[in-house]
């Protein structure tokens, strides 16, 4: 489905496309490389599309498409002729990070994929980096883990923050909304799933706890998937803290909640960065019990930035449900994409990476990553990134911290059980 979009996003559209950021660099014309891109330029999109994780990896894969459609509804990628921009897309599975290595490969056997973007999950990613790095094609990642930007890659580009510093900023935010609402903070509980982007940020948020001078009362490691939380929900609920922050994919989440409330503990519950509590799923399986309950998030669709209202309404027609946060990490990626591919007219992958050193991307979708400015680093993160925190608010998820961003103010959040 081509989108008609306000006259505004196809000019911000072209704009940006048109030229390169600050700090970007010249491309030679792509007659003189190796890639011929004739009509259409491939971005690969390895992703779990089966398994627990399914709802995040189609979600990412459906922020991908929109902007597809985007920027070829806009006429494509004009220095390219008006090549049109193809979505190849590929399970990585939610388990299996062999599966995710294979897929990728195989979308890159024919030689002709420009770049990839993927694989939200971080243990799939981190065999997909391999993938990629091996064949010189740039990974843009949603993400999070900080083993990605340590191992010396060349082709990878990590567009949320890492996993250790959501961990410090998530109780930064939380301790700001409590502040905000004069409750006392002091304890807290953590807990989340085994998986290798989970783990790393239940890390994260046990060590910006101690960075808040917080008691860590309870530190729980559960696996994934859950089939029954009754052991995790008695060590949660008997640590009796002022917070409880939450890592892992809806069904494990929405279990582990609905077994706290259904035994009366009624204390302020967070997660950490991604995970099932940013997908429209997790309200639709907690209902009004999703209310009050924060996360921490690198993207939100009521985020006041460039061609995101549009989006966000046009994803909310196609798909029935609000635009997520992994959704529009890979919006912007593809547009961060196809503003390389304009200005540099060339869908080369060694060129596009030497552009990704270089740029910031400041104008136009592109950009639309808080703070409102994305540039990568020496070791492929992104050094502008600035999480945010949201809330479950009326079956939606609305920016309620900082304050400079905040699309509302935060409910008022639960009692606590901390002595």
């Amino acid at each position: 489905m081509r989108l008609r979009l306000p006259g505004a996003v196809v000019a911000a559209v072209l704009l940006a496309a048109a030229t390169a950021c600050s700090g970007g660099i010249a491309f030679q014309d792509r007659s003189s490389g190796a890639v011929d891109c004739g009509a259409g330029v491939k971005i690969g999109a390895p992703y779990p599309l089966s398994g627990v994780w399914a709802e995040n990896g189609q979600n990412s894969l459906n922020g991908m498409l929109l902007a597809a459609d985007e920027i070829n509804a806009a006429g494509g990628i004009r220095a390219l002729h008006g090549a049109k921009i193809s979505i190849v897309s590929g399970d990585t599975s939610s388990d299996n990070p062999g599966q995710a290595k294979t897929v990728t490969e195989n979308m890159l056997q024919g030689n002709d994929m420009s770049a990839v973007v993927g694989s939200y999950l971080s243990s799939m990613t981190l065999t997909t980096v391999i993938a990629t790095e091996t064949r010189k094609v740039p990974l843009l990642t949603q993400s999070f883990v900080d083993e990605l930007t340590q191992k010396g890659y060349h082709y990878l580009f990590q567009i949320p923050p890492k996993a250790s510093a959501f961990g410090t900023e998530t109780m930064k935010a939380v301790a700001g909304v409590f502040a905000e609402q004069s409750r006392s903070l002091r304890t807290v509980a953590v807990a989340g799933s085994d998986d290798a982007s989970t783990k790393a940020q239940s890390a994260g948020i046990v060590a910006g706890s101690q960075a808040q001078g917080l008691d860590v009362r309870e530190q729980v490691t559960f696996p994934n998937g859950l089939s029954d939380a009754t052991a995790v929900v008695s060590r949660l609920a008997d640590a009796r803290t002022d917070v409880i922050v939450l890592g892992g994919n809806v069904s494990d989440l929405s279990l582990i909640i609905r077994g706290l409330r259904s035994r009366g503990v009624t204390t302020p519950i967070a997660t950490s960065g991604g995970g099932g509590a940013l997908t429209p799923q997790f309200s639709a399986a907690l209902g009004p019990a999703a209310d009050g309950i924060m996360a921490s998030a690198a993207w939100n669709a009521d985020l006041k930035l460039p061609g995101v209202p549009e989006v966000a309404a046009a994803y909310q027609q196609k798909y029935g449900v609000f635009m997520p946060q992994e959704a529009g990490e890979s919006w912007a990626a593809v547009h961060e994409l196809a503003q390389l591919m304009e200005s540099g007219a060339t869908c080369d992958p060694a060129l596009i990476r030497q552009a990704l050193v270089t740029t910031d991307f400041t104008e136009g979708p592109a950009s639309a990553v808080p703070p409102g400015k994305v540039g990568f680093d020496g070791t492929g993160a992104n050094k502008y990134i600035v999480p945010i925190l949201v809330q479950w608010q009326g079956g939606a998820l609305r920016t309620v911290y900082p304050p400079d961003v905040a699309a509302v103010a935060a409910l008022p959040l639960g009692g606590g059980q901390g002595t």
